[in-house]
Formats: structure tokens, sequence, C-alpha cells
């Protein structure tokens, strides 16, 4: 008799990839790629790209009933005259809002856990409630295959500020700038894929984010097209998730083989989010609100917990005010800017240095915003200000540690005794003396 049946099999992977999908939003790594299908709550439909063209089709007279912008433009009865006309038409009509936002969508992205996020719409839609969430603050980008104008962040923090990015462009009265027709996707696919065009640092950073693809509901390939473009790498780490009602069996199996998964239904997937969400903070009430003005910072890798934590008892067992994120970083909030706030109203940085930070060189860890969050900060004191520990046998010197840290002395502690006195009583000597 089998252990393991199918089913229990199965269960067990999608339990998997829950926890996956959860612990990713927590660590502030999730991107949004949000497509036209539950763009809107319109009674004429979720999808605005097929109201406009069903509007189109009906006033234009057409016998068919097209579901694509091509189909419309090519269909016999359509003058050939306007089809050139469509960007214009497109253009003028979105210089006053059309669409009323789905709550679905306004649900997801109200949590301000998501800030930068990217769609596939020409729409203005997801820029609508964006703009609601986040105000004046909200960043606009756009990809419009010009390789003269396509916008592209600038270093890693960008990808935390408040963002929306036009992967496929966005509705203007320009031909061919935003993608209608199928043409225009084929022209846009080839710029994505290559290196020359494609937004090279967006590119880069999104090779380490865990990628939730929501309401693009496109064919298998043009599916396994957006997925790549976005990730160029199909074997990075962590992969994602797609939420699509029409996807093939094909489709399915493709995101199994690269680790990623497949759901139904927007307004199930934002359900169990905020359920597994609300249960993770159920289950541990050390997470508080931040505190301001600490004594001290600990910055560290997930893989060092115990000795950030050894280190926290420690120094909270003298009356120090520490940060230290398992026990002030707070749900329902958004993470990195609670992180960087600590670090600008915090007296010391204390980095934690071990073999895990070199083993993780390749992977996307917020802790290096942290470091350069520090080190801007160090700039602008006369004294010290970060003070790393590190284990000892790990190369601190000629690791990746940015210079500005390595140019301060290191505290070596030895890992399978580690004694953490003596530095604390420098911590307590330097904090006395400001």
């Amino acid at each position: 008799m089998a252990i393991f049946s199918k089913q229990k099999k199965s269960e067990s992977e999608n339990t998997r990839h829950w926890d996956r999908l959860v612990t990713q939003i927590i660590d502030g790594n999730v991107i949004p790629v949000i497509g036209p299908e539950w763009l809107v709550d319109d009674q004429r439909g979720s999808n605005p790209h097929q109201i406009l063209i069903n509007d189109l089709a009906e006033a234009y007279e057409l016998q068919a009933r097209p579901v694509s912008f091509s189909e419309l433009l090519y269909d016999k009865d359509f003058p050939a005259s306007d089809r050139k006309n469509i960007y214009a038409m497109l253009g003028e009509a979105f210089e006053q809002p059309l669409f009323q936002p789905s709550q679905v969508l306004r649900r997801l992205l109200a949590s301000k856990r998501f800030p930068f996020v990217i769609t596939t719409s020409f729409t203005p839609v997801v820029e609508d409630i964006m703009r609601e969430v986040w105000g004046q603050s909200l960043r606009v980008m756009n990809f419009s295959n010009d390789p003269s104008h396509n916008d592209d962040i600038k270093t890693r923090a960008d990808i935390e500020r408040p963002t929306v990015y036009y992967m496929f462009g966005r509705v203007c009265s320009s031909e061919h700038k935003y993608v209608v027709t199928d043409y225009d996707m084929l022209t846009f696919c080839k710029a994505w894929l290559s290196s020359a065009e494609r937004p090279q640092n967006l590119t880069a950073e999104l090779q380490n984010k865990y990628l939730l693809l929501l309401g693009n509901n496109y064919s298998d390939w043009l599916s396994r097209f957006v997925w790549f473009a976005l990730k160029q790498r199909l074997e990075s780490q962590p992969m994602g998730l797609v939420v699509d009602s029409q996807a093939d069996e094909s489709l399915m199996q493709f995101m199994r083989r690269i680790d990623a998964f497949v759901q139904n239904l927007p307004e199930e997937v934002i359900d169990k989010i905020e359920q597994m969400l609300n249960e993770r903070e159920q289950q541990d009430s050390r997470f508080n609100k931040a505190p301001t003005g600490t004594d001290v910072f600990i910055s560290y890798s997930r893989a060092d917990s115990e000795v950030a934590a050894m280190l926290y008892d420690l120094l909270s067992a003298r009356g120090l005010k520490v940060w230290y994120d398992r026990n002030s970083l707070g749900y329902g909030t958004n993470f990195m800017n609670e992180i960087i706030a600590g670090i600008r109203s915090t007296k010391l940085f204390v980095p934690i240095m071990t073999r895990n930070i070199e083993a993780q060189k390749n992977e996307y860890h917020p802790y290096r915003t942290e470091w350069q969050t520090a080190i801007d900060m160090a700039s602008g004191y006369g004294r010290s200000f970060i003070m790393p520990v590190s284990e000892q046998g790990f190369d601190f010197y000629g690791s990746n540690v940015p210079d500005a840290i390595k140019a301060c002395n290191a505290f070596l502690y030895n890992a399978s005794a580690p004694d953490f006195t003596a530095f604390a009583d420098e911590i307590e000597k330097i904090l006395n003396s400001l």
C-alpha cells in the first residue's frame, strides 16, 4: 500500500506554494503583474479591453462579435481607413475616466504590501487604484517600445517605491506605442527579448522577486513568453503564482515544471492571502508597531536568526532599546518603510556577517537595502555608526559586503560558542558617550 496518495501529495504541494507566497509577501518580495481581466466592476463585464471592443463593434454595426482588437479591425465590415485611427480614438476616449476599478484589486493593493506593480493593460485602471492608495508619491513608468524613451529603475531601492510600470505601453494617441493589435504584441515581445531594449535594471531585480500574475489570461505560449520576458531565467527562484480562469493543462504543466502554480479565481486567492496573513499575525504576537529612536538596529539574514536573537537578548537585558524585526516589525504596514525609518532613527547599526551572507550573494534579501540605508546615514555622522559583528572563519574583508561596511572594524565571534559580552560592553561605552 502506498504511503502517499496522489491526492495527499497534491494537497501537500498546494500548502507549500501558499506558505511560500505568504512568506514572500511578508518579506516584501512580491510583484503583482496585472492584466485586463477583473480590472473593473462594470455591468458590461470585468475586462475593459473587451468592453471597448464590444462598444466599437456596435458603433460600426459589425455582425461578428470580435474578442480582440485585431479581430475587430480586420473584420470585413470595419473600414480599412479607420484602422490607423484606433490609437487616437482610444487616446481620446481615456482623456476622462471610463471605468470603475474592481473591488477585488482594491482589496489587494490597498494593503500597501505591493508598492511596485506591473500592468500588462494599456488602460490606466491599475494606476487609478494605486493613486488612491499612495497619492502623490506614486510614480508612473512606461515601456513604449522605444529604446530612447523606455523607462527603467536606477537602483534596487527604486523597486520599493510606489510605482506602476506599464509593460506593454500606456494608452495615448500615438500609433504602436502600446499594445492594441497582434502586430503590436509581436513587436513588444521582440523588444522585451532584446537585452539592448528591455529595462535591464528592472529585469535584473525581478529575477529574485516572486511574481503574482493576475488576470492576464493569455494563451499558453503567450503566458510563457510574459513569464520569460520578466524572469529571463526560468530556473531562478523564487518563481510565482498565475491566477488564470482559462489556464489549460499544458500551461499548468509548464508552471509545475518551473515550480510555480496556477489558481483560477482572484477573489478566492485574495481571500486566502488575507486569511493566511491574519493567521500568521495571530500565531506570532511578537510583532508590534515599530519603535522609534532605538539605541541599536540589528540587521541580519533569516539564516542567522539564532545569532540575532542571542544578541538581542543580551543587549535588551542591559536596558537598551533594540530594533530587532522579530519584535519590532508590524504586520499590515509597508515593512521596508518601517525598516528604513528604524535605521534613520537608531543610534547604532549592527549588521551580522556570516558565511550565509556570501552564500546568498545571488539572491535578493532586504538586509542589503538595510546596509545601503545605513551607509548613507553613516556618511553624515562624525562618529561610529556601523558596528559589524562577524563570524570567525568568514572572510569578511574579502566578501561581497560593501566597502563602506568593510571599512568598519568588525567584532569577531566564535560560531560554536558565541559570546557577545565584550561587544555589548563596547556598545554601552559608545552610547554613554553620545
